[in-house]
């Protein structure tokens, strides 16, 4: 009918037709709206964020891993010294104080307590920590997944919460039992469905050949290729991609390519070497789950949307850290955003299965790339994914005494800004991953600007490759740029700030922030260097 009434209206006068083009352009932009795209750091989603942590703040769970689950959101958000937090930490105390039985502490509880106690303070609730990862360890069934204790199978969904606990303790130093992994990871494998996806209560294939699963959705997808993302990085298995021939299951990068982890070398991190977990399995499995999901992907599949948006994320994230991906703004993620943004409470709040405050939790942590944010905590600092490390260029890579040495190509700051400006990501990658290839000798006042405007609006290695190299030009001018650059959203720029004024100061075991800071130790250090500075140039005016 809109048919007709438009080649009617074209015929009758120029001037109507021209109404009508005119109109129809307008309803079909209308109807299809193009958004920009979005991060963590964009001002709408930071909107969406501060609503969620004033509904969160108002707002509790009595359950443990509810606090937890609250207490990490603001850990997060900068804010570990916020009351939640230390309500989530009384909470975790009391339940090993009282040594609760398995029927008051739930695996997804159980889990939740040690990802909150290592992300807010692993060396001060140690003991806290390593007591929930014995009753963790505990709890694993014989086949390998983790469930409810009175039913012989795995639950794929409170697995998830066991495998990221693991992952989380590990990287911060606690061991963690190498059969217990590989159990975990052989039970993904034997309950992954024929079509590629994994269902809630997992069958065990008995079998060479997988069995039907049932309850599969999106939500258990990114629940066990999650899981299985993170066993691989526990066990050093290096993915491979097509055209690659696989290393040894074992161990799959051969002993001259693995990288040399120092921090390890005093007993830091227990590396976890696999015995039986067949890599090119892993990889076969992966690929199945990746079809599935292209096949059958989307963001809101029902009352449990908020809880699988925090599973997306985790996997999304390990996926990318595997595959070296660089799009701080994937479609997903933008998808998500657009879905929560029309879908947030008045209050604050989202609402589905969980309950207000743990879905309003779980959307929150998806808003903020959590996983992402504990996964790039550690890249540079000795404790990277299985097959990062290796430098990108394995022409500059020679035998020596059977170990892997890479030559060091030194890059000046002109080279620098022509890579920024060629935007070499592999190469700005490496060099931002390895401080001492870029040498500073002089920077002209050009060149420094440009750079303290690369501070101000790049990407994070531009901004942590700006930073070090006014850092190093030890040259006062360049002072107030540092105080910025220390209120960075990217740990590693703030450390390099951090760096830079102790070098400028010549005091190198100055003013903080300390390694593992929190943001009121960010911004206690940055009133000390701004006091510091202001002794040495009185008349100096700094931003706020």
């Amino acid at each position: 009918m809109q048919t007709n009434a438009m080649s009617f209206a074209l015929v009758r006068t120029r001037s109507t037709a021209w109404t009508c083009v005119v109109a129809l352009v307008l309803a079909i932009a209308s109807a299809s709206p193009t958004h920009a795209a979005v991060t963590p750091q964009s001002p709408e989603v930071q909107k969406l964020v501060a609503s969620a942590l004033k509904y969160l703040e108002a707002h509790v769970d009595q359950r443990l891993g509810g606090r937890c689950l609250i207490g990490l959101v603001f850990i997060k958000s900068g804010r570990p010294d916020h009351p939640r937090v230390a309500e989530a930490l009384k909470a975790c105390r009391e339940m090993t104080q009282s040594n609760a039985p398995d029927s008051v502490l739930d695996v997804y509880s159980n889990g939740l307590a040690v990802i909150f106690l290592c992300e807010l303070s692993p060396k001060q609730y140690a003991r806290e920590i390593e007591w929930y990862l014995g009753r963790l360890k505990a709890r694993q069934k014989s086949h390998g997944g983790w469930g409810y204790h009175d039913y012989p199978t795995g639950d794929t969904s409170q697995t998830q919460y066991a495998a990221l606990s693991y992952w989380e303790a590990h990287r911060r130093g606690f061991s963690i039992d190498g059969a217990s992994v590989e159990n975990l990871a052989d039970w993904l494998l034997k309950t992954q469905g024929p079509n590629g996806c994994w269902g809630y209560q997992g069958q065990v294939s008995t079998t060479s050949q997988p069995v039907e699963q049932s309850d599969t959705n999106c939500s258990m997808l990114a629940a066990g290729l999650g899981s299985l993302y993170i066993c691989a990085d526990l066990l050093n298995l290096k993915t491979t991609v097509p055209g690659e021939t696989p290393t040894s299951e074992a161990d799959p990068l051969p002993e001259a390519l693995r990288r040399v982890d120092r921090s390890t070398e005093a007993g830091a991190v227990k590396k976890i070497v696999a015995q039986k977990t067949n890599s090119v399995q892993v990889q076969e499995t992966m690929d199945g789950a990746h079809k599935w999901m292209e096949e059958n992907y989307k963001i809101d599949i029902g009352i449990k949307r908020y809880y699988y948006l925090y599973g997306l994320e985790r996997y999304k994230s390990f996926q990318e850290a595997f595959e070296g991906a660089t799009n701080e703004s994937p479609k997903w993620y933008n998808d998500g955003f657009e879905f929560l943004a029309n879908d947030q409470k008045a209050d604050g709040s989202w609402v589905g299965y969980c309950g207000p405050e743990c879905d309003t939790a779980f959307a929150t942590l998806f808003l903020l790339r959590s996983t992402q944010k504990s996964i790039r905590a550690k890249l540079g600092e000795g404790t990277l994914l299985a097959g990062r490390g290796l430098p990108t260029n394995l022409s500059r890579a020679k035998m020596r005494n059977g170990q892997l040495i890479v030559e060091q190509v030194h890059t000046k700051v002109d080279k620098l800004l022509s890579m920024i400006d060629d935007d070499d990501e592999g190469v700005l990658d490496e060099l931002a991953r390895d401080p001492s290839q870029l040498i500073v000798e002089k920077v002209d006042k050009q060149s420094a600007r440009r750079l303290q405007q690369f501070v101000r609006g790049g990407e994070p290695q531009v901004r942590l490759l700006a930073v070090r190299a006014l850092g190093r030009a030890g040259d006062l001018d360049y002072v107030p740029t540092l105080l910025y650059a220390l209120s960075d959203p990217d740990r590693q720029v703030v450390l390099e700030a951090r760096n830079g004024l102790r070098f400028i100061s010549r005091n190198f075991d100055g003013f903080g922030p300390p390694d593992d800071f929190t943001d009121a130790q960010r911004f206690e250090a940055l009133d000390l260097w701004k006091k510091w500075y202001l002794s040495v140039r009185p008349t100096a005016v700094l931003e706020e």
